[in-house]
């Protein structure tokens, strides 16, 4: 812990329920850390993944996300993206030396002004403990790009998984929803995107070769500027930035050795129907 270290927190919170617990907190005296800067916002699910980054990028050491209890979501399932999303960017802020300890998502409702004060109080004392942030972020790393690829990834379609998954098994699924809307009407997306889906079969069978990452490589590169739509495009970024930031998701996985980095979201498919 640095000595005279004071962190800026800040919170993103849901206007219908974070917002009133922590107006709430306010009305009850419950104290809580006064370096804590709260933002409303409509929903949680309005909380983008480029929020984020800049909030770390102009001076934040740690964010927290505060949202509606799964199920009461004022715009049903905004709170259902926010996890998803969340779950997505800790493993991509890892990447550029950020701590996911330095993000937080946390349901508080507007009853909840004591839970909110606690959050508030045990989060600050958290960040306390792992110093002023340090950003290492790559030369050629488009953070704003990468972020809107965790925005569409985390947003796509309605999937439900109780255990971790690694990046290879997130990146196949999102590829397997591309191909399952996509309108046909570009050959990088039609067929692009089923052969960048094939060679990701073999890497998850363990059978790929150098030559086949160097397709894969080649393939995300093209798509991800040649579709005609963002979707095609969101398809090839989305598996260019799991192999420039997660390839060691990759390596383990050919390996046999599955790392799962990222969560999985237990007991949504009760809340949100297909």
């Amino acid at each position: 812990m640095c000595q005279g270290f004071e962190p800026k927190i800040i919170v993103f919170a849901c206007n219908w329920c974070t917002y009133a617990g922590a107006d709430l907190a306010g009305s009850l005296r419950y104290a809580y850390p006064s370096n804590v800067y709260l933002i409303r916002v409509p929903c949680s699910g309005r909380v983008e993944p480029e929020f984020i980054f800049h909030a770390f990028f102009s001076g934040a050491d740690g964010v927290l996300i505060g949202g509606c209890h799964p199920g009461d979501c004022h715009y049903r399932y905004g709170n259902y993206y926010a996890h998803r999303r969340y779950n997505l960017l800790q493993r991509f802020l890892e990447v550029i030396g950020i701590e996911k300890d330095r993000l937080r998502l946390e349901w508080i409702s507007g009853a909840e002004g004591l839970k909110f004060a606690q959050v508030a109080t045990e989060f600050t004392e958290k960040i306390k403990s792992l110093g002023p942030v340090k950003i290492e972020l790559k030369d050629k790393l488009d953070w704003k790009e990468l972020s809107r690829v965790v925005a569409g990834v985390g947003s796509a379609g309605k999937v439900f998984w109780d255990e971790s998954k690694c990046m290879t098994d997130v990146i196949f699924s999102f590829l397997d929803f591309v191909q399952k809307i996509s309108c046909a009407q570009c050959i990088p997306c039609r067929i692009g995107t089923k052969r960048m889906q094939e060679v990701l079969s073999e890497i998850l069978a363990g059978s790929i070769d150098e030559d086949g990452e160097r397709l894969l490589r080649l393939l995300a590169e093209d798509i991800g500027y040649s579709s005609k739509c963002d979707l095609g495009r969101l398809a090839g970024k989305s598996v260019k930035y799991a192999l420039e930031c997660c390839y060691e998701d990759l390596l383990y996985h050919k390996q046999g050795r599955c790392k799962e980095t990222i969560p999985g979201h237990p007991g949504w498919d009760k809340v949100v129907p297909l």
